[in-house]
Formats: structure tokens, sequence, C-alpha cells
């Protein structure tokens, strides 16, 4: 469990569901949707228990809801901000009937506020912001002190996935694995639908409005040190 000492997360949910009519429906959707604080969530001790697969920026819900089928026996959690990302990401968990799913309105870089030591099995990133311009790189998820979480974070047989079309990032987050302390470089490709890795690939909304453009999709898998 955190620490009772973490500092207190900010709620985000915006009372007023003229400014996002998806607050209303966000409500509706609260047994696949946290907006709490850890602490004040009944079941998130025992959700947490077992093989726990963490999708930072999950959007809609999509890979999530296709990992959860495919790994009836993990329990995923998805990190997002956007009101109607959440919700249609909670209508596809009540939908298809999925109950090894729950959706957290929280910030990526929050993670060590929810989750202790070694308690992650497993880590996606899939096509985060690129941050492309030069002066805006700084705010890039991905760098030296987010790896170091993550290798705090992850079990010793655990994993990091990363998915990006954005090559730039991709050669940098590449660099920061290689020459990382945290980190060992486990799966490589610039070209994930044309690789070994294809089979095992279970893909997103954007990643399939890439393929659709004709677009690479770059990926690598890493394991923690230490």
């Amino acid at each position: 469990m955190p620490s009772s000492q973490s500092p207190k997360r900010r709620h985000l949910v915006v009372k007023n569901p003229d400014q996002n009519p998806y607050v209303t429906e966000l409500e509706q959707f609260n047994k696949y949707i946290w907006t709490d604080d850890p602490q004040e969530i009944g079941e998130y001790t025992a959700f947490l228990e077992g093989s726990l697969v963490l999708d930072l920026g999950c959007g809609s819900g999509n890979f999530l809801r296709d990992a959860a089928r495919a790994f009836p026996e993990r329990h995923f959690l998805g990190f997002e901000l956007r009101y109607k990302r959440l919700v249609l990401g909670a209508r596809k968990l009540k939908k298809w009937g999925i109950e090894n799913v729950r959706l957290v309105q929280a910030r990526a870089e929050e993670i060590d506020e929810w989750f202790s030591p070694n308690q992650l099995y497993q880590v996606h990133i899939n096509f985060p912001d690129p941050w492309p311009k030069k002066r805006q790189r700084k705010h890039r998820l991905i760098q030296e002190p987010f790896l170091e979480k993550l290798n705090q974070l992850l079990t010793k047989d655990g994993n990091f996935q990363f998915k990006t079309d954005h090559k730039e990032y991709f050669e940098e987050v590449l660099g920061l694995i290689k020459d990382s302390k945290w980190f060992s470089l486990a799966e490589l490709s610039w070209d994930l639908h044309n690789s070994e890795f294809k089979p095992n690939n279970i893909d997103t909304e954007f990643e399939k409005l890439f393929l659709s453009k004709g677009l690479p999709v770059y990926y690598l898998k890493a394991f923690p040190k230490g």
C-alpha cells in the first residue's frame, strides 16, 4: 500500500455537467471508474492482489478490453484523465461483461501514489503525447526519473512496454533504456507489425489509425534491473 503520507491527490472530476456532459455519466459507471484517492476506494487493496497490469493513458479502452479478455487471470488498471474516454471505456467493459479492469482518473506521474514497490507485473505506455517541439520535450513522460519509478514499482519478473509512431521520441527512449541503470532491453522493433512480435501484440485505437495510414509502429520491451 502506498504510504499514507503521500501527498493528497487533487480530485479531478468537475461536478458541473454543463461544462462536460460526460461528468454525469461518469458517476453512473463508478463500478468501473475510480476517481477518489486510493485509501478511499473500498475494493482497492483486493483488486491490486495478484498479477497486475497498468496501461498509462488508456484512451477509450480498446487495448484494455482486448488484453483483459486475453488474460482473464490478470487484473488491469487504466490511467486516463479525459471524462469522455473514461466513459467510453466503461461502456465497453459493461457491454462485454469484463470484471478484471478498472479505470482510474489519474495522471501517469502519480503512479507512486497508487502502488507499492514490486506491485506491478507489467506497464504499458502506448502512443503517449510525443511533445514534438524542442521546447516541449521536457514534458515527455518517459525520462530518467520516471524510469526509476517504474523500476521500483515493477516486480522482479515484470516488464515495461512502449509503443509509438513518433520515431524521434522512440529513439530518445531507446537511448535512455540502453544507458539506463534501471532497465535492460528485451525486445526491439522498428516496424512492429512486420516483426516476430506481432502475434503477441494487441492493437490500440491510435495504432489502428496509424496502420491505416501506412505508418510503422515502433516498439520496445524492457526488464527492470536489480
